[in-house]
């Protein structure tokens, strides 16, 4: 004995709307892990920049390269430091500046993320209440001996 089109039907569009959430989700949870690294890079550029400031012109110090590699080299100068705006174009501004663009970035990147994980939120609760219909599905088919599909 087979359910009836339209309850097919129905359990169908759910199928396809749990696959879309799931595809959605998936989607969501990269772009907050490229906010997080971003995050992270930001917040690195933030303490060097803090840490030249107290240092003297002349100081060795080691200077990160990425992948948590780092080169020695001597603060020529603590006058400026040169920052990427995109399109591959860098500026330099004074380190109180260059803090003050960071931290203005830094924000925005936390507000996103924070819309981002919002966003996932309302998707799982999507997906949970998807979940339960199609257990009613599931119990009631099973309850008449029915398979689900």
């Amino acid at each position: 004995m087979s359910s009836s089109p339209r309850g097919e039907e129905e359990l169908s569009q759910l199928l396809a709307a749990y696959q879309q959430y799931q595809a959605q989700a998936e989607l969501i949870v990269r772009q907050i892990g490229l906010t997080q690294m971003t995050m992270e890079g930001l917040d690195r550029a933030l303490r060097a920049i803090e840490a030249m400031q107290q240092a003297e012109e002349g100081q060795e110090m080691l200077v990160p390269i990425g992948s948590g590699s780092f080169i020695h080299a001597k603060l020529a100068s603590k006058e400026s430091v040169v920052l990427n705006v995109g399109a591959s174009v860098s500026i330099e501004k004074s380190p109180a500046e260059a803090l003050e663009t960071l931290k203005a970035r830094k924000e925005e990147v936390s507000k996103g993320a924070k819309e981002l994980n919002d966003v996932l939120a309302k998707i799982d609760q999507e997906m949970q209440s998807i979940q339960k219909v199609l257990n009613q599905y599931e119990q009631a088919m099973g309850e008449r001996g029915e398979q689900v599909v």
